[in-house]
């Protein structure tokens, strides 16, 4: 597996782009641009973990942020910025690693 790898359909190795790829989830299918082939997630329980680890680190991260913010700087509002700040680039780096690691599956319809 290549470090640049992307998310390609397993039927004719076309790229699926970055937002169709985000909005699929454990239970939605997607189609392929060039092949029109129904496509899922194959790892499923990867991604569950993906998402659960990402919601736990950005929630934690937003409160520790507001925490620090309003104790530190006294400013509350500046604290959830910055820690909705911090939580935003996790979630950006956790789908771009499952982008970049996906496995995907055809659907076959019979």
């Amino acid at each position: 597996m290549s470090r640049n790898q992307i998310a390609c359909c397993p039927s004719c190795g076309g790229r699926i782009p970055f937002k169709k790829f985000v909005q699929l989830n454990n239970f939605s299918v997607t189609n392929c641009g060039t092949c029109n082939a129904r496509i899922e997630i194959s790892n499923r329980t990867a991604n569950a973990i993906i998402a659960a680890v990402s919601g736990v680190v950005s929630a934690a991260s937003i409160v520790l942020g507001a925490y620090i913010g309003q104790k530190d700087y006294q400013s509350l509002i500046g604290g959830l910025f910055g820690g909705l700040s911090v939580a935003t680039i996790i979630i950006v780096a956790l789908c771009m690693y499952a982008y970049r690691h996906s496995q995907l599956n055809r659907i076959h319809l019979e």
